[in-house]
């Protein structure tokens, strides 16, 4: 895989808070243990996402079931383009440095689609954070507009599609402002030093959050 200095997950970290970021990176041992609920919501949204991917992409190539290490992820994925596969799970990118990995990449009408699919059946401004990196990096990496759609829960028709192309594109300026300011937040040699504040549950708990208020 192409070096890369952060992936979706530190980015989504760091649009909370610089400093969740930098012990991301460098620090990553001293997160919170997980909680039995925090990992039975987890396990909830594998099994929602695995449910939605059978139902709608049968014979998809599945980059995590067939690499032997997450190391092939990346040269996988550019063999399932160059063999012209329409649906792709877990299809990786890496471009200005940074690592994503798509849910589904679907081609549709000659066009590339990803899709995030999240088990909430609420749309939150974190998942358009997500899956606007997501589009960054992937039309970046393959030089070609895309379209963006997220997936959440439904009681009816239990998966609810939501176009958000329109949302995602008018946000590729901040996502660029946003990972030149972490790459530079990760240059420096300390821990950032911000004060425990409403960041430390806004829009999530901090991952950190015993290391800041101990």
């Amino acid at each position: 895989m192409s070096n890369y200095l952060f992936s979706k997950t530190a980015y989504i970290k760091g649009v909370q808070c610089d400093k969740q970021l930098y012990l991301y990176k460098y620090h990553y041992k001293l997160q919170d243990p997980l909680s039995p609920e925090t990992l039975a919501k987890f396990k909830g949204g594998h099994d929602f996402e695995d449910a939605y991917r059978a139902k709608y992409f049968p014979f998809a190539v599945d980059i995590e079931k067939i690499a032997k290490s997450r190391n092939d992820y990346q040269s996988l994925t550019q063999k399932a383009l160059q063999k012209q596969v329409s649906d792709i799970f877990e299809a990786t990118f890496v471009y200005q440095e940074v690592l994503v990995m798509n849910d589904v990449l679907t081609r549709s009408s000659g066009k590339w689609e990803i899709q995030e699919i999240k088990s909430s059946s609420e749309l939150k401004q974190t998942h358009i954070q997500d899956i606007a990196l997501q589009y960054f990096v992937t039309k970046g990496a393959l030089g070609q507009d895309l379209d963006a759609k997220l997936v959440l829960s439904d009681e009816v028709e239990t998966y609810k599609i939501i176009d958000v192309t329109t949302e995602v594109k008018a946000l590729q300026g901040s996502i660029a402002a946003n990972i030149e300011h972490f790459k530079n937040v990760l240059e420096q040699d300390s821990i950032p030093q911000i004060s425990v504040g409403n960041q430390c549950e806004d829009p999530y708990k901090c991952s950190f959050w015993g290391y800041c208020h101990r």
